[in-house]
């Protein structure tokens, strides 16, 4: 009846209390619960004046706290939020308690956010990072957009992933923007998966409000590629076990809230992560010890001064989509299906464009395989040969390393095997190359595996790389995982950008 007692977020029971000031108490001991209880009822009221007010025994109102007789006559709440969230709707929570559904039950301590209208502030941060393309640019906008809608699409959000040139780039500069006000950690990367997962698991039992984690200075350690097992299951479970490996804590079970970002300029990334992932690269000119900022320092000094009124701007840029009902941008394709629809849509509507146009070629230059193929392709264009010609021209390229692997290296025909295995597991792909007759131009092309009669009247396998006709797109048709069952399914078109 008193309206500031809930039910305590987590697996451990109890209840917590919201104090005068809006700060939340847990109330998780039996001494606690009884100074709660004669807080608000006089037990003199029960009993003549002869006789002594009797309590409740400290053990029985232990045992109360975890009891579902007793804690169910309490809201529940998922989790106690000191940031702003966005529910099912994507409506901002409201001070206080904010009931959204399972998942969704938030109180919220703190005022209503402010919504802009302007971009002037993530503009202006923009305007001075080294990004490789627009591409990377508009990327950097939805990895925000990712960590303020965060509470959706659990285990089905990309890692964010900053690459750059050199070192100092301000890979970890462009993840601060991405965080935000998002309460954050950083996790050194580890060679051995199981320490890289003892300490991201220790870190999340540390500060349960965590919403972003990054893996910093990731690199290849005695591998050929910077991978993770864990890091690519945890991405893309919805309710992940937190079990540390050599730890005494019980394992338990968490909702996937949380967005996973890694930075690297020293290795090349697997194929899981690339898959999973949102990329964002940075390509700095000449010398990072002569670069000058007109913002003055961007991750010290500009993005502390201004992270407010930049969380506003994003506000703001959610309020728009949700005014013009919520289209969606089923152009854009990735794995994550329901996040690239709903981010897409909101970058539209904003007039930012190039989200996930890199998505393919990233996977190729930060794929050793890939980026081969891709040299591979970029000199037997529209040549369609057998495996021993293909063979001939990646040892010319140099190009056996990457392409054949070592146990497929001893004779002639067990290259052409080991070759055409790794062929034919890239059959149908698309490449895309830089075009060496006009600068920002780009050259796409798809591997062809084709088996008929050629000259000689044998039918015989044979392998091709054909430009991709301009107009075609990658538009998925297929369902929307993981979208909110809220919204209108307007769809925005990327051939014609208007809606449809």
């Amino acid at each position: 009846m008193s309206g500031d007692l809930f039910r305590q977020p987590g697996h451990d029971g109890g209840l917590f209390l919201v104090k005068p000031d809006g700060t939340p108490r847990s109330i998780t001991k039996g001494k606690q619960l009884s100074a709660v209880i004669a807080d608000r009822i006089d037990l003199h009221r029960f009993h003549n004046e002869k006789q002594k007010p009797s309590r409740i025994s400290a053990g029985t109102l232990d045992e109360m706290l975890h009891t579902e007789a007793f804690l169910s006559r309490f809201a529940p709440v998922d989790r106690i939020s000191s940031q702003p969230e966005y529910l099912p709707g994507f409506t901002l929570t409201n001070s206080g308690y904010n009931d959204g559904g399972v998942g969704h039950r938030v109180f919220f301590v703190g005022e209503s956010p402010e919504e802009s209208d302007s971009m002037e502030r993530i503009d202006t941060f923009l305007d001075v990072m080294d990004f490789h393309t627009q591409a990377d640019r508009a990327n950097a906008v939805a990895g925000l957009l990712t960590v303020l809608l965060r509470h959706h699409w659990p285990g089905a959000k990309p890692i964010i992933l900053a690459t750059a040139s050199k070192s100092h780039s301000g890979k970890d500069t462009v993840l601060d923007f991405i965080a935000g006000m998002t309460p954050k950690t950083s996790v050194s990367w580890e060679p051995a998966d199981w320490a890289t997962q003892k300490a991201i698991i220790a870190s999340l039992n540390t500060d349960p409000s965590l919403g972003m984690i990054r893996l910093e200075n990731a690199r290849v350690s005695g591998r050929s590629k910077i991978a993770s097992a864990f890091v690519e299951r945890f991405v893309t479970d919805p309710s992940p076990m937190l079990f540390s490996p050599g730890g005494r804590a019980e394992p338990r079970r968490i909702r996937n809230e949380i967005v996973m970002s890694m930075s690297t300029n020293f290795g090349v990334l697997s194929e899981d992560l690339l898959n999973r992932g949102l990329p964002i690269h940075l390509k700095p000119k000449g010398s990072i010890t002569d670069r000058h900022s007109d913002i003055g320092n961007p991750r010290h000094e500009y993005l502390p001064r201004y992270r407010e009124e930049i969380a506003a701007e994003a506000y703001g840029m959610i309020a728009r989509w949700r005014a013009v009902g919520k289209p969606l941008d089923k152009s854009k394709y990735h794995p994550c299906t329901g996040w690239a629809h709903v981010i897409g849509g909101i970058l539209m509507v904003n007039g930012i464009e190039g989200f996930l146009d890199n998505y393919a070629d990233r996977r190729v230059a930060d794929d050793p395989i890939r980026s081969s193929i891709a040299v591979l392709g970029a000199h037997l264009l529209d040549k369609c040969l057998p495996i021993s010609d293909v063979v001939a021209e990646v040892g010319r390229l140099g190009l056996i390393d990457p392409l054949i692997p070592k146990n497929e290296r001893s004779s002639y025909e067990a290259q052409k095997r080991g070759l055409g295995k790794v062929l034919s597991a890239h059959v149908d792909e698309k490449f895309v190359i830089p075009s060496e007759d006009e600068e920002d131009q780009r050259v796409e092309f798809r591997l062809e595996k084709l088996r008929k009669r050629f000259e000689n009247g044998k039918a015989t396998y044979r392998y091709g790389f054909f430009m991709v006709d301009e107009t075609e797109s990658e538009v998925d048709d297929g369902p929307d995982n993981g979208s909110d069952d809220d919204s209108d399914g307007i769809v925005i078109s990327q051939d014609h950008p208007k809606i449809v």
